[in-house]
């Protein structure tokens, strides 16, 4: 899901000793072929036919030294998107759309004894919305399908936190990490109850603890990289109150415990002649079922497979033109026809250019996507889609 463009900003909590900032701004939209794709009201109104998104992101990071060992880094996004939907009766046109700053996160990282244990902490500044409208929520549930790999809608989910610990180790020519973490997590989690299939909105998560493991080599001239992780849920609570009540005296609908998600992550980094950067990569992650009052609810696990080739061609010394090709196969969720649990094949093409000018590097770029929606129940949909953008990075 992530492109090349978006690669360096996320790069920036690995130095230390060097201030970096980073801004960007993405424009994306998303076209549905045929008459669309009808949605079911989450809130009791009429069915929407869904047939164009758009979505505007401003992402903004900082990272700086924390005396000779720690970093901090900061990172928040403001964005604007809106959804246009026809009724399933009159066929009006309607626009739906959701703004605002998401949650500030920030986050210590510290490097000890010569590099060989890293410990983290996150804390997240509940700056992003934490209450949805129907008119909100409509977009959300849009602009949040992973099946269009957009940048993550502008919503938050309250004061919440990390601590983790990774060990790392040299053996047998394989630099080797693994670590845990302890994610407490907010009283608002729209997004990753509609990605789940989650019966309900008014979502209360519970807590999760984050295990990985991770391999690196040299294979003559090229590297070798692998990582495992596991995300393992608490019980979470679905609630009767609507998404704009945010009191916790609603009454509890369920208990619910979404089942682990397993991701293997895979990149080849090929020394290739004439080319500063080549790359293959894939993920693969697994959603297992899960279970409402104890019982597992059928249809509700999925697998979802996203992989490409990313390559950067040095034009001049600070100039490069780069590209990415991605593919993505997702299972998608059974057990509706959201767009959020939709099944998906598709690709998308970049090409940007990379221009350094003295201690700011400047990257614009264009991609283009197309694929085909799967459903279990409903006909299928293509779509095709496309973006434009700037990053702006410094490092001093």
């Amino acid at each position: 899901m992530a492109t090349l463009v978006a690669s360096p900003l996320a790069a920036q909590d690995r130095l230390l000793g060097l201030r970096a900032a980073g801004a960007g701004v993405t424009a994306e939209g998303i076209w549905l072929g045929g008459n669309g794709v009808l949605q079911p009201s989450l809130l009791g109104g009429d069915s929407l036919r869904i047939t164009r998104m758009t979505q505007l992101s401003v992402p903004i990071t900082a990272v700086t030294p924390l005396g000779g060992t720690w970093t901090l880094d900061a990172t928040t996004v403001y964005g604007t998107g809106s959804v246009t939907a026809e009724g399933a009766r009159d066929a009006r046109r309607t626009t739906s759309t959701i703004s605002g700053l998401s949650d500030v996160r920030l986050r210590a990282t510290g490097r000890l004894f010569d590099e060989a244990l890293l410990l983290t902490a996150g804390a997240n500044l509940p700056t992003g919305r934490t209450e949805l409208d129907a008119e909100q929520l409509t977009a959300l549930r849009a602009l949040a399908a992973p099946a269009f790999a957009l940048m993550a809608p502008p919503v938050g989910q309250g004061p919440s936190g990390t601590l983790g610990v990774l060990l790392a180790r040299e053996a047998g020519g394989w630099a080797l990490a693994g670590g845990v973490a302890y994610e407490i997590r907010g009283q608002f989690a729209p997004v990753a109850a509609l990605v789940a299939g989650a019966p309900s909105i008014d979502f209360r998560p519970g807590n999760v603890i984050h295990a990985s493991l991770g391999a690196d080599r040299l294979l003559g001239r090229h590297r070798v990289s692998a990582a495992f992780s596991a995300d393992v849920y608490a019980q979470d609570r679905l609630r009767a109150g609507s998404v704009a009540d945010a009191s916790q005296d609603a009454i509890t609908l369920a208990e619910v415990k979404l089942g682990p998600v397993f991701t293997t992550d895979l990149q080849l980094q090929l020394a290739a002649p004439r080319l500063r950067e080549l790359v293959l990569w894939g993920t693969n992650r697994w959603r297992a079922p899960f279970s409402r009052d104890g019982v597992r609810i059928d249809g509700s696990s999925g697998n979802y497979l996203d992989g490409g080739l990313r390559a950067s061609l040095p034009v001049t010394r600070r100039t490069d033109l780069f590209t990415a090709i991605d593919g993505r196969w997702h299972t998608g969720l059974d057990l509706d026809d959201a767009l959020t649990t939709a099944g998906v094949a598709g690709g998308a093409l970049t090409l940007g250019v990379s221009q350094t000018l003295g201690h700011v590097t400047v990257q614009p770029f264009v991609r283009g996507q197309a694929g085909q929606l799967r459903f279990t129940r409903a006909d299928g949909a293509s779509y095709t889609g496309g973006a434009a953008g700037l990053t702006i990075l410094t490092r001093f």
